[in-house]
């Protein structure tokens, strides 16, 4: 896969844009240029991309969110290219899902160090990794990639996209505690009290909806700190 592999390099800052595409194109690598997200999405719902090397800083769209879309929908590789480099951005980006995380500046040997072991990690999983497959919990079955909650019945229950979101966030990480904050991040809300409160009422509505609660919770509270998903998921 490493031979001749497609890569998105997508950022908004064209010198910067430029340097990481030549860089890429030094490897043997073809590659194509994204400004933003809209443009981004529009070359992957052509098709043909394999890996995107993704700043999480751009005009029309929160970067975490938007890896998320490109993982569940188009099952492509994510590189975190960017300047934000807290520990707490790093541990979120790697958690969500992506292959590897660097922080700007990048040196073109270990970008291209890493682009290659990505794309090897990725040839032994199938296409999307693990976003085809079925999680199940509980009599549920969350199908992240086309987006469906299924009931015990197997009859499809509605969800708004920022609860789907939310499940999937949670579900995909059982057993681990995530701060509002995190979630916060994840699902692009507003920071501050009103992003807390977001993330809450969420929260309540998912467990409504599940049921949660009748026979011990699902969605357990970390009182002064998040959530955690206290189900088994089993991968499908």
């Amino acid at each position: 896969m490493t031979e001749m592999a497609h890569i998105l390099v997508v950022d908004d800052d064209p010198a910067v844009r430029a340097m990481l595409s030549a860089y890429v194109k030094s490897g043997g690598y073809r590659v194509s240029e994204a400004g933003d997200a809209t443009d981004a999405k529009a070359l992957l719902t052509l098709g043909d991309i394999d890996l995107v090397l993704l700043d999480l800083n751009l005009p029309d769209a929160n970067g975490m969110v938007l890896a998320r879309e490109m993982m569940n929908r188009w099952g492509v590789g994510i590189v975190m290219v960017t300047e934000r480099n807290s520990p707490e951005d790093r541990a979120d980006g790697l958690e969500l899902g992506a292959d590897d995380y660097l922080p700007k500046p990048v040196f073109p040997r270990e970008l291209l160090a890493r682009l290659r072991k990505a794309l090897d990690n990725r040839v032994a999983r199938p296409a999307g990794g693990g976003s085809q497959q079925r999680w199940r919990f509980n009599g549920w079955s969350l199908d992240p990639l086309n987006r469906f909650l299924l009931d015990d019945q197997g009859e499809k229950v509605d969800l708004t996209p920022a609860e789907f979101d939310l499940l999937s966030i949670l579900a995909g990480r059982p057993g681990r505690l995530q701060s509002r904050e995190q979630l916060m991040s994840a699902l692009g809300s507003d920071d501050g009290e009103s992003g807390t409160r977001s993330v809450d009422i969420l929260v309540s509505r998912l467990r409504k909806k599940l049921g949660d609660g009748d026979h011990g919770r699902m969605i357990e509270t970390c009182r002064g700190h998040g959530y955690r998903f206290a189900a088994e998921v089993r991968r499908e």
